[in-house]
Protein backbone atom coordinates (compact mmCIF):
# COMPACT_ATOMS: atom_id res chain seq x y z
CA UNK A 1 0.00 0.00 0.00
CA UNK A 2 1.37 3.44 -0.62
CA UNK A 3 -0.16 7.02 0.83
CA UNK A 4 -1.91 9.66 -1.61
CA UNK A 5 -1.83 13.00 -1.54
CA UNK A 6 -4.82 13.42 1.52
CA UNK A 7 -3.05 11.09 3.48
CA UNK A 8 -5.49 7.89 2.37
CA UNK A 9 -4.53 4.61 1.84
CA UNK A 10 -4.15 4.20 -2.57
CA UNK A 11 -4.93 0.98 -3.46
CA UNK A 12 -2.32 -1.10 -5.87
CA UNK A 13 -3.15 -2.20 -9.03
CA UNK A 14 -3.72 -6.62 -8.92
CA UNK A 15 -2.10 -8.38 -11.77
CA UNK A 16 -3.53 -9.12 -15.22
CA UNK A 17 -4.92 -12.36 -15.54
CA UNK A 18 -4.86 -14.95 -18.52
CA UNK A 19 -8.05 -14.00 -20.25
CA UNK A 20 -7.18 -9.87 -20.12
CA UNK A 21 -5.70 -8.11 -23.00
CA UNK A 22 -2.42 -7.10 -22.89
CA UNK A 23 -3.04 -4.23 -24.36
CA UNK A 24 -6.02 -1.98 -26.23
CA UNK A 25 -4.94 0.18 -29.20
CA UNK A 26 -2.20 2.16 -28.31
CA UNK A 27 -2.50 1.75 -24.45
CA UNK A 28 -0.17 -0.58 -22.80
CA UNK A 29 -2.10 -2.70 -19.63
CA UNK A 30 -0.75 -3.08 -16.27
CA UNK A 31 -3.21 -4.45 -14.01
CA UNK A 32 -6.80 -4.47 -12.69
CA UNK A 33 -7.84 -1.27 -10.66
CA UNK A 34 -10.24 -3.73 -9.13
CA UNK A 35 -11.84 -7.34 -9.76
CA UNK A 36 -15.72 -6.45 -11.56
CA UNK A 37 -18.37 -4.55 -11.92
CA UNK A 38 -22.06 -5.42 -13.26
CA UNK A 39 -20.37 -3.46 -16.19
CA UNK A 40 -17.41 -3.53 -16.67
CA UNK A 41 -13.72 -4.11 -15.29
CA UNK A 42 -11.14 -1.06 -14.95
CA UNK A 43 -7.16 -1.54 -15.83
CA UNK A 44 -4.27 0.60 -15.18
CA UNK A 45 -2.18 0.99 -18.38
CA UNK A 46 0.12 3.51 -20.07
CA UNK A 47 -0.03 5.68 -23.15
CA UNK A 48 2.75 7.40 -24.06
CA UNK A 49 4.90 7.13 -21.22
CA UNK A 50 2.12 8.60 -19.16
CA UNK A 51 -0.25 6.37 -16.99
CA UNK A 52 -3.96 5.99 -17.60
CA UNK A 53 -7.26 4.08 -16.58
CA UNK A 54 -9.20 2.09 -19.20
CA UNK A 55 -12.68 1.31 -18.89
CA UNK A 56 -13.58 -1.68 -20.51
CA UNK A 57 -17.24 -2.90 -20.74
CA UNK A 58 -18.07 -6.55 -19.62
CA UNK A 59 -19.05 -9.36 -22.16
CA UNK A 60 -22.87 -8.72 -20.89
CA UNK A 61 -23.01 -5.14 -20.80
CA UNK A 62 -21.18 -4.88 -24.66
CA UNK A 63 -23.53 -7.19 -26.16
CA UNK A 64 -26.88 -4.93 -24.79
CA UNK A 65 -27.47 -1.52 -27.48
CA UNK A 66 -28.66 0.41 -24.18
CA UNK A 67 -25.66 -0.35 -21.88
CA UNK A 68 -23.46 0.67 -24.51
CA UNK A 69 -25.58 3.83 -25.71
CA UNK A 70 -24.96 4.62 -21.80
CA UNK A 71 -22.27 4.50 -21.72
CA UNK A 72 -21.14 6.47 -24.73
CA UNK A 73 -23.14 9.23 -22.49
CA UNK A 74 -21.33 9.13 -20.19
CA UNK A 75 -18.04 9.48 -21.73
CA UNK A 76 -19.27 12.44 -23.75
CA UNK A 77 -20.56 14.14 -20.77
CA UNK A 78 -17.32 13.52 -18.73
CA UNK A 79 -15.18 14.82 -22.44
CA UNK A 80 -17.98 17.81 -21.98
CA UNK A 81 -16.57 18.39 -17.96
CA UNK A 82 -13.37 17.91 -18.83
CA UNK A 83 -11.77 18.04 -22.24
CA UNK A 84 -8.77 15.93 -21.78
CA UNK A 85 -10.24 13.75 -19.92
CA UNK A 86 -10.53 10.92 -22.42
CA UNK A 87 -7.38 10.25 -23.99
CA UNK A 88 -8.18 7.18 -25.96
CA UNK A 89 -11.55 5.29 -26.79
CA UNK A 90 -13.15 2.84 -29.39
CA UNK A 91 -16.59 2.32 -30.13
CA UNK A 92 -16.62 -0.23 -32.73
CA UNK A 93 -19.56 -2.45 -32.85
CA UNK A 94 -17.15 -6.18 -33.17
CA UNK A 95 -15.73 -5.56 -29.61
CA UNK A 96 -16.30 -4.16 -26.56
CA UNK A 97 -16.05 -0.40 -26.15
CA UNK A 98 -13.61 1.32 -23.61
CA UNK A 99 -12.36 4.68 -22.59
CA UNK A 100 -8.97 5.64 -21.65
CA UNK A 101 -8.98 8.08 -18.65
CA UNK A 102 -5.70 10.88 -18.04
CA UNK A 103 -5.95 9.07 -14.50
CA UNK A 104 -2.54 8.75 -13.05
CA UNK A 105 -3.24 7.69 -9.80
CA UNK A 106 -5.23 4.38 -8.63
CA UNK A 107 -7.86 6.48 -6.22
CA UNK A 108 -8.72 8.83 -9.05
CA UNK A 109 -8.93 6.34 -11.37
CA UNK A 110 -11.33 4.53 -9.56
CA UNK A 111 -13.36 7.31 -9.09
CA UNK A 112 -13.99 8.09 -12.31
CA UNK A 113 -14.37 4.49 -13.75
CA UNK A 114 -16.84 3.91 -11.31
CA UNK A 115 -19.03 7.12 -12.30
CA UNK A 116 -18.53 5.87 -16.11
CA UNK A 117 -20.07 2.25 -14.88
CA UNK A 118 -22.71 3.51 -12.63
CA UNK A 119 -24.20 5.39 -15.83
CA UNK A 120 -24.48 1.53 -17.22
CA UNK A 121 -26.02 -0.53 -14.44
CA UNK A 122 -28.38 3.06 -14.14
CA UNK A 123 -26.86 3.29 -10.18
CA UNK A 124 -26.34 7.09 -10.61
CA UNK A 125 -30.19 7.67 -10.67
CA UNK A 126 -31.80 9.02 -7.90
CA UNK A 127 -35.31 6.34 -7.26
CA UNK A 128 -38.70 8.18 -7.62
CA UNK A 129 -40.81 7.75 -4.81
CA UNK A 130 -40.84 4.94 -2.25
CA UNK A 131 -38.19 2.06 -3.00
CA UNK A 132 -40.45 -1.79 -2.91
CA UNK A 133 -38.88 -5.14 -3.26
CA UNK A 134 -35.54 -6.48 -4.67
CA UNK A 135 -33.32 -3.94 -5.97
CA UNK A 136 -32.94 -3.65 -9.81
CA UNK A 137 -30.12 -5.77 -11.45
CA UNK A 138 -29.84 -5.45 -15.86
CA UNK A 139 -30.09 -9.08 -17.00
CA UNK A 140 -26.47 -9.28 -18.12
CA UNK A 141 -25.24 -8.83 -14.45
CA UNK A 142 -23.74 -12.12 -14.25
CA UNK A 143 -21.78 -12.15 -17.63
CA UNK A 144 -18.85 -10.03 -15.55
CA UNK A 145 -16.40 -11.47 -17.77
CA UNK A 146 -13.72 -9.71 -20.30
CA UNK A 147 -15.90 -8.17 -23.77
CA UNK A 148 -14.58 -9.25 -27.41
CA UNK A 149 -11.48 -6.84 -27.47
CA UNK A 150 -8.96 -6.45 -30.52
CA UNK A 151 -5.21 -6.01 -30.14
CA UNK A 152 -3.54 -4.89 -34.10
CA UNK A 153 -1.05 -4.63 -34.83
CA UNK A 154 0.40 -7.44 -33.03
CA UNK A 155 2.96 -6.59 -30.27
CA UNK A 156 6.80 -7.02 -31.07
CA UNK A 157 9.58 -6.46 -29.03
CA UNK A 158 11.48 -3.31 -29.93
CA UNK A 159 14.96 -4.81 -29.27
CA UNK A 160 16.31 -8.46 -28.27
CA UNK A 161 18.45 -9.04 -24.97
CA UNK A 162 21.85 -10.49 -25.36
CA UNK A 163 19.94 -13.91 -24.17
CA UNK A 164 17.48 -14.00 -26.53
CA UNK A 165 19.92 -12.86 -29.55
CA UNK A 166 22.04 -15.81 -28.82
CA UNK A 167 19.62 -17.97 -28.64
CA UNK A 168 17.91 -16.86 -32.09
CA UNK A 169 21.06 -17.35 -33.69
CA UNK A 170 22.39 -20.47 -32.50
CA UNK A 171 18.14 -21.66 -33.81
CA UNK A 172 19.14 -20.61 -36.97
CA UNK A 173 22.45 -21.60 -37.43
CA UNK A 174 21.24 -25.36 -36.66
CA UNK A 175 18.07 -25.35 -38.86
CA UNK A 176 20.58 -23.76 -41.35
CA UNK A 177 23.22 -26.90 -40.87
CA UNK A 178 20.09 -29.53 -41.29
CA UNK A 179 18.94 -28.16 -44.39
CA UNK A 180 22.10 -28.15 -45.90
CA UNK A 181 22.95 -31.49 -44.76
CA UNK A 182 19.36 -32.82 -46.00
CA UNK A 183 20.22 -31.58 -49.10
CA UNK A 184 23.87 -32.70 -49.45
CA UNK A 185 22.12 -36.13 -49.04
CA UNK A 186 19.31 -36.11 -51.83
CA UNK A 187 22.26 -34.93 -53.94
CA UNK A 188 24.04 -38.41 -52.79
CA UNK A 189 21.53 -40.60 -53.23
CA UNK A 190 20.56 -39.34 -56.91
CA UNK A 191 23.98 -39.29 -58.00
CA UNK A 192 25.28 -42.34 -56.58
CA UNK A 193 22.56 -44.36 -57.84
CA UNK A 194 23.54 -47.05 -60.89
CA UNK A 195 22.05 -46.11 -64.42
CA UNK A 196 18.86 -48.34 -65.54
CA UNK A 197 19.61 -51.50 -67.51
CA UNK A 198 18.78 -51.04 -70.90
CA UNK A 199 15.22 -52.47 -71.79
CA UNK A 200 13.92 -54.69 -74.99
CA UNK A 201 13.88 -52.42 -78.24
CA UNK A 202 10.47 -51.60 -79.65
CA UNK A 203 8.15 -53.76 -80.51
CA UNK A 204 6.55 -54.48 -84.01
CA UNK A 205 4.37 -51.61 -85.64
CA UNK A 206 0.69 -52.07 -86.48
CA UNK A 207 0.11 -54.81 -89.20
CA UNK A 208 -0.84 -52.63 -92.22
CA UNK A 209 -4.27 -53.13 -94.06
CA UNK A 210 -4.21 -55.25 -97.19
CA UNK A 211 -4.43 -53.68 -100.45
CA UNK A 212 -6.94 -54.63 -103.08
CA UNK A 213 -5.93 -54.02 -106.84
CA UNK A 214 -9.02 -53.83 -109.51
CA UNK A 215 -8.97 -56.37 -112.15
CA UNK A 216 -9.01 -54.02 -115.43
CA UNK A 217 -11.97 -54.82 -117.71
CA UNK A 218 -11.48 -55.67 -121.98
CA UNK A 219 -11.83 -53.15 -123.88
CA UNK A 220 -11.54 -54.73 -127.11
CA UNK A 221 -14.26 -55.93 -129.63
CA UNK A 222 -16.40 -58.84 -128.10
CA UNK A 223 -15.94 -61.98 -129.76
CA UNK A 224 -19.61 -63.77 -131.54
CA UNK A 225 -19.99 -66.75 -132.54
CA UNK A 226 -21.68 -68.38 -135.78
CA UNK A 227 -24.42 -66.48 -137.37
CA UNK A 228 -23.58 -63.25 -134.94
CA UNK A 229 -24.57 -64.52 -131.99
CA UNK A 230 -21.98 -64.02 -128.68
CA UNK A 231 -20.75 -66.51 -126.99
CA UNK A 232 -22.63 -68.33 -124.18
CA UNK A 233 -25.90 -67.49 -126.00
CA UNK A 234 -28.38 -69.94 -127.08
CA UNK A 235 -28.96 -70.58 -131.00
CA UNK A 236 -31.75 -69.55 -132.16
CA UNK A 237 -34.56 -72.02 -133.44
CA UNK A 238 -34.56 -73.54 -137.32
CA UNK A 239 -37.80 -73.48 -139.12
Amino acid sequence: MSDSADGTAEPRATPLLRRDPPALGAVTLTGRLFAAHDAGLVYAGELDGREVTVVMLSAGAAADSYARARFRDAAAALTEADAHAVVAREDDEEVAPWVALDAPSTVAGRSLSRQLLAAVTLEDRSPVGVVHGPSYRPHWWQRVGVGRWRLWPLPWPATLVSAGRWTFIASFTLACAIAALALWLTVQVFQNQPPPPPGPGPGPGPVPPPTFTPTPSPTGPVPTGPQGTAPGQPLPPIV
